[in-house]
């Protein structure tokens, strides 16, 4: 009977994506400082969620954080979505100008002006790539 030696998967120590697409880490700050995102904005109809179904436009999410305190400038809130959508570039997303995916997505949420059940105003929102120890940018 033949034999063989096993040569995959060798696996080094670094952050990997067994999905086949890369996966990346944004954080959005909502830049709000008034508004507790996760008392008030996290059911249904709230801010948090008219973010997540911008987010899907045009990713999958694989993985949202908690939605935490910005210990920054604007002690607003933000949180963290790893998400599976390929090496996304330049294109036009919204079908109008040729931007970078990034950008794209900070527009879409910043267009959100009267949200959730507080009627949030997500108009200085920001959207960052981010790495951290877990990996933040896996690649296939």
């Amino acid at each position: 009977m033949a034999t063989y030696t096993k040569a995959n998967p060798t696996l080094a120590n670094a952050g990997r994506s067994f999905l086949g697409k890369t996966i990346k880490k944004y954080t959005i700050d909502f830049a709000v400082n008034a508004t507790d995102f996760s008392a008030t904005e996290m059911a249904g109809g709230g801010a948090v969620q008219a973010v997540i179904s911008k987010i899907t436009e045009n990713a999958n999410i694989v993985l949202i954080s908690a939605v935490r305190a910005d210990a920054g400038s604007n002690a607003g809130q933000l949180f963290d979505v790893y998400l599976e959508h390929g090496d996304a570039g330049t294109s036009t997303y919204d079908g109008t100008n040729s931007e970078t995916f990034i950008a794209d997505l900070e527009d879409r949420i910043q267009a959100l002006t009267s949200v959730g059940a507080g009627l949030v105003d997500l108009s200085s929102a920001t959207v960052a790539a981010t790495t951290d120890a877990l990996g933040g940018v896996f690649s296939a």
